[in-house]
């Protein structure tokens, strides 16, 4: 039986074997009963790209900055002043500009198989105007992009092309640096990096660029934090690995190790891109935030795969390589079974969950696709946003986070299946902060979910 072989097997019987999306309880660590916030939610098995029959509708957000979440407590939300100081919270202010993967949703596939490589848009959030087009290099195609604090750096993975039928994600062969500069004849270079590849069969789980890397005229550029897995669809899956990077030599400078006991791990898989948004540089430069769960189900694009038993740790970077789970510790384990994507704020205090799920046979109201921000210290959620309606299926996603929260970039997707005319669509994507929402025009096909963009 041949990788290919084994990888549709694999996604049939995850897929066939799914009921209602739960969490599957860790090797090591047992949860306790996970409380539903919500009606129950199925994604269907292989969830199609949007067609040119689909209706993509008008847009109606509801910004909610403080509202009661089914059965959880609201706290005040993280940008208030302090009582009685009198200051004003300042307005929010988005990144100015971003790079996205010219493949929203996995348009670039047709019936499992990529039909094109996938490159690269760099736009400015302010103006809505393209600024570049980047092509990936002969052979390759765009897979991951992460980006720096310094709002024109930028690391991009690239996997080969063609890619193999029924693969929606690969592995890395090249790692690129991309530095943007608008208002020049050429407004980007694109340099490829030392950082190693990985070996066919090896799964991305999460990218982050630390928040050290220098400006644009400075060859250094911080670290590059990678969480993979190899050999997951073969018969002896690899651990949960970790591995921080010189950005500048390449060299692998620290790997931490978690045995899976032969099971898909990491979070956050999404089809054909790599997930940069479950991994967190905290401000302090020398401590990174991770999400680790076990894989419990494959869901098709533009979406992921479902995790259970999914906990934030955070590690200090000081410390020597060795294991992930004992070097690291739990500083959230989250109640919502139906958080899609789930990202630590940087100064530590606040973690954003987008929601996901629906029935494809009835729409409701509570598969609004939201996203809720919960306190560290106490464990309460305030709704941050959703998407009024009523839809069968949905998602929410969040794109970027100021260090505390108090600003975010937020994007939504949701289908109403309407009765002889297939699924009507919504889209969004928009700045959110301050109990306001301003929408940022993506020069795309469709607004681009987690792994696809980055500020």
């Amino acid at each position: 039986m041949t990788v290919e072989d084994r990888l549709r097997a694999t996604t049939e019987a995850l897929s066939g074997a799914m009921r209602e999306v739960r969490p599957l309880t860790l090797p090591s660590e047992r949860p306790g009963p996970v409380p539903g916030p919500r009606a129950p939610r199925r994604w269907r098995g292989w969830m199609a790209p949007v067609t040119a029959a689909a209706v993509v509708v008008a847009l109606a957000i509801t910004v909610v900055s403080l509202r009661e979440v089914r059965n959880e407590p609201p706290v005040p939300p993280a940008a208030s002043a302090p009582s009685g100081s009198g200051a004003t919270p300042a307005a929010a202010v988005p990144p100015t500009y971003y790079a996205a993967l010219d493949d929203p949703s996995g348009h670039a596939f047709n019936d499992q198989k990529m039909t094109h490589p996938v490159g690269l848009v760099v736009g400015d959030t302010a103006t809505g105007q393209r600024i570049a087009s980047v092509a990936p290099p002969k052979g390759q195609t765009f897979a991951g992009l992460t980006a720096a604090a310094d709002d024109r750096t930028f690391i991009v993975a690239a996997e080969s092309f063609p890619v193999a039928f029924g693969y929606y994600s690969t592995a890395p062969v090249a790692w690129y640096l991309l530095r943007i500069a608008p208002g020049v004849a050429k407004p980007f270079s694109l340099t490829k990096l030392s950082i190693p590849g990985q070996p066919a069969g090896t799964q991305i789980d999460g990218i982050a660029l630390s928040p050290d890397c220098a400006e644009v005229l400075s060859p250094d550029c911080g670290e590059l934090a990678v969480m993979y897995q190899r050999d997951v669809w073969a018969r002896d899956t690899g651990p949960l690995t970790l591995s921080v990077y010189s950005v500048s030599t390449g060299r692998t400078l620290r790997t931490w190790t978690q045995r899976t006991n032969g099971t898909p791990a990491g979070y956050g898989w999404y089809w054909g891109r790599y997930s940069n948004s479950s991994i967190t540089w905290l401000a302090d430069g020398r401590t990174l935030a991770f999400a680790d769960g076990f894989n419990s189900g494959l869901s098709g694009p533009p979406l992921s795969g479902d995790f259970g038993g999914v906990k934030i740790r955070t590690l200090d970077l000081s410390r020597p390589s060795g294991d992930l789970l004992a070097d690291s510790r739990v500083v959230y384990t989250p109640k919502n079974p139906w958080c899609m994507t789930l990202q630590l704020t940087a100064d530590g205090r606040t973690v954003f969950c987008g929601t996901y799920g629906g029935n494809s046979v009835k729409s409701s109201s509570a598969y609004d696709p939201e996203i809720l921000a919960y306190s560290i210290a106490t464990g309460k959620s305030r709704l941050v946003y959703r998407l009024k309606g009523a839809y069968n299926l949905s998602v929410a996603n969040v794109l970027w986070l100021s260090p505390d929260g108090s600003a975010l970039v937020g994007s939504a997707f949701a289908e109403k299946y309407v009765k002889g005319r297939g699924a009507s669509v919504v889209q969004a994507i928009g700045l959110i902060g301050q109990g306001a929402f301003k929408p940022i025009t993506i020069p795309l096909s469709g607004v681009p979910l987690v792994g696809e963009i980055a500020f």
